[in-house]
């Protein structure tokens, strides 16, 4: 019985993906900057460190707007959803111009 040769090319598999180019790893110098400047110096320090403040009273915190009515707090429940839905819908007309933008681009 003789040895028959074995087609292997269907065992590959899909080729590996291929990096993307260079420039879009620019922005990794300019977080490392920001992180260094926003992390805490001193790592050695608990994260845990316990103070000895006395606990907030109530009477201590300023809530101005504690005393709002309900109905008050719904109307500017209101107009802040109004106020988001404005915002996504410029938002919705912005990522339609940069389609439009796009595809007479390509």
């Amino acid at each position: 019985m003789a040895l028959v040769p074995v087609d292997t090319s269907a065992l590959a598999g899909p080729h590996p993906p291929t990096f993307p180019p260079p420039e879009t790893f620019d922005f990794i110098p300019q977080t490392y900057d920001l992180l260094v400047r926003l992390l805490p110096q001193n790592a050695s320090t608990s994260p845990h460190t316990q103070t000895n403040l006395p606990p907030i009273e109530p009477k201590d915190v300023d809530a101005e707007d504690i005393t709002r009515s309900i109905q008050q707090q719904e109307e500017e429940m209101k107009a802040l959803e109004e106020k988001i839905r404005k915002q996504r819908e410029v938002l919705g007309r912005i990522r339609e111009l940069k389609a439009v933008k796009d595809a007479k681009g390509q």
